[in-house]
């Protein structure tokens, strides 16, 4: 169990500081907005590999000189805590850049080990007031495969080089003989050195960026103007979750496909609760540690600030910082479980599990507000595509997959989407760099999970190989289990991969699985599973089902069985009359909804997994 909210006697917060006026205050936010902005196109300028300059997965951040978050994305992770386990803030000095990608010796800070952190402090005074953190996914560091991580791991070591807190620029001097241990240690070191080396300059740009600041307002200015932004986010997500959440107890539960390993599935437990004004979550219900890749090292900041993120949506206004964690006064992790697994287990795919995780704290907060959130988002995919060149060299493309996200209490759900500020690579990317040819893009019709409001659908993406010899590795999930639909919403339609469809040669991939092979002219198909849908179906107006149907999002099939709209195969005009008999017919052989929906409507965690085990034994 552990208490993680940053008040006044945790931190320390007395300081003292006199208020800074919202006009300053204001400047201050737009400088950290452009620094930010400016510090992450360093990055997408200058990066080698194209899981970065062209799907973008990177971002920076400033911290305080406590650590913690002063604008960013790091989610209530604790990214300075293993550099003061090594390097004691005594004895940081100017011009130094710390690196590492260790996910145990940080806690949960870093996720997986591709992800890479790189921190510049900033001093000002003769004192540090500040660090800049850079972050990014890196192409391969190594492993068992190229990529590094895969569904096949099944310890860390699998998944590729672990660089503990290191001194990679010491006042401002390259720690060579670190950084060609490495280099050496990738099997694409060109990648890695222009990849690590855009990290540093944008940290040190951030530095530089940040230190202006300070000289331009004064020390305490900036101080103060940190420390307010930090107390007025916090003070919102607070009083939202007091809000927002009644006292009493509400839990989710919800499932992951298999570990990669094992056909077995896994599943995580979460339970809010409050008493008076103490809220707590509990996950030590989930399932013990996996046997495979899918294991999710998480913190109570983390599990904190993704609360805090849901309630930071009422005033977006403010600063995305270490505010966010104010939202839950205590977390219960269990450790040895899928949530904190025990070294050294996998956790290359960890993405499986946080994501589902990102929606579950979503379905918590549906008990305690009849369904007033987002419903459940698929889990996007990467497939690395690995294939020789004319050369006999190995090459690798680390494709990232777009998805449906679930239906929101206002509107759809948003379609082809990957995650956040990622971007899918467009098929000429692909075809350019590598010898593979994108022959479909398209809209998987009905994936979206039927509603008032649809979930947004997943993408059908054709990939041929054009080269001689090839193997694939997939990281799709919902291929068993589909995202949850909301307020009578219905669960999204799932994923599936097919090698060679429509010929004699056509065979079903298992989903989740590496070292599948390809030859010369062979096509994978990939299905991506959609989002959950929000409210009743036979809510959705009529207008919009049909242009569903003429856009391809659903089928004239599924408008008629989920929604009851009827539609004239050859005008595509609706049929008002019929459609008001349909919607009848349905709502009497149906029965009312339930809050959730996947498989079937249901009300609660146990309901759902008391039906789970008895068609999905393991």
């Amino acid at each position: 169990m552990t208490t993680f909210r940053q008040d006044e006697q945790a931190t320390g917060r007395s300081d003292g500081y006199a208020a800074v006026d919202p006009v300053t205050r204001q400047l201050i936010r737009g400088s950290l907005r452009a620094a930010k902005l400016e510090c992450e196109l360093i990055i997408e300028r200058t990066a080698m590999s194209a899981f970065i300059r062209e799907k973008k997965d990177y971002t920076v951040s400033f911290l305080d000189a406590r650590g913690h978050e002063i604008y960013g994305d790091t989610m209530g992770s604790d990214i300075m805590g293993c550099v003061w386990q090594y390097y004691p803030e005594e004895t940081i000095n100017q011009g130094d850049v710390y690196w590492y990608n260790d996910p145990y010796i940080s806690q949960g800070s870093i996720t997986h080990t591709p992800d890479m952190v790189f921190i510049s402090p900033v001093f000002h005074e003769g004192a540090v007031v500040a660090y800049c953190h850079s972050f990014a996914h890196f192409w391969d560091l190594g492993g068992s495969r190229p990529g590094s991580i895969g569904p096949a791991n099944t310890e860390i070591f699998h998944d590729g080089t672990l660089v503990p807190p290191i001194k990679i620029i010491d006042r401002g001097e390259l720690n060579d003989e670190a950084y060609r241990i490495i280099l050496r240690n990738s099997r694409y070191p060109d990648l890695l050195e222009g990849d690590s080396k855009a990290l540093m300059a944008a940290a040190q740009r951030a530095q530089e960026r940040l230190l202006e600041m300070f000289d331009r307002y004064g020390n305490q200015t900036m101080l103060a103007a940190i420390e307010q932004d930090q107390r007025d986010t916090a003070a919102l997500v607070r009083r939202k979750a007091l809000e927002i959440i009644p006292e009493g107890d509400y839990s989710v539960r919800d499932y992951m496909d298999h570990s990669g390993v094992e056909d077995r599935w896994y599943s995580f437990h979460l339970q809010l609760s409050r008493r008076g004004d103490h809220i707590v979550l509990d996950t030590t219900l989930s399932d013990d540690q996996a046997d495979g890749s899918i294991n999710f090292v998480a913190s109570p900041g983390t599990l904190g600030a993704y609360f805090g993120q849901h309630f930071h949506q009422y005033d977006p206004s403010l600063l995305s910082n270490s505010g966010l964690v104010e939202s839950i006064d205590e977390v219960k992790l269990r450790p040895g479980s899928i949530l904190l697994p025990e070294w050294p287990a996998a956790l290359g795919c960890r993405a499986h599990t946080f994501t589902k995780l990102k929606s579950a704290v979503r379905a918590v907060l549906a008990q305690a507000t009849d369904g007033q959130v987002m419903a459940g988002t698929a889990v996007y995919v990467i497939v690395y595509w690995r294939m020789k060149d004319d050369t006999g060299q190995w090459l690798l493309c680390t494709d990232g997959i777009a998805v449906g996200h679930g239906a929101r209490p206002f509107a759809d759900g948003l379609d082809a989407i990957y995650q956040r500020h990622n971007e899918n690579y467009p098929g000429e990317f692909m075809e350019m760099e590598f010898p593979l040819r994108m022959e479909r893009y398209a809209i998987v019709p009905d994936s979206g999970g039927a509603g008032k409001f649809r979930g947004g659908c997943g993408v059908i993406r054709d990939v041929r190989l054009l080269a001689d010899i090839g193997t694939f590795g997939l990281r799709v999930e919902n291929n068993r289990f589909p995202t949850w639909g909301v307020a009578g919403g219905m669960g999204g339609g799932t994923s599936r991969v097919v090698m060679n469809p429509g010929t004699g040669q056509e065979k079903a991939i298992r989903a989740f699985s590496d070292d599948n092979t390809w030859s010369r002219g062979d096509l994978v198909r990939i299905y991506t599973a959609g989002g959950g849908g929000w409210g009743d179906p036979l809510e959705r107006e009529p207008h919009l089902v049909n242009d569903d149907v003429k856009d391809g999002f659903v089928t004239l099939e599924a408008a008629l069985r989920d929604y009851g709209v009827v539609i004239n195969p050859v005008t595509l005009k609706t049929d008002e009359p019929g459609t008001e008999a349909k919607r009848k017919d349905i709502s009497s052989s149906r029965g009312p909804t339930k809050l959730f929906h996947r498989f079937n409507y249901f009300d609660t965690a146990d309901e759902e997994y008391e039906w789970i085990n008895e068609h999905f034994p393991r």
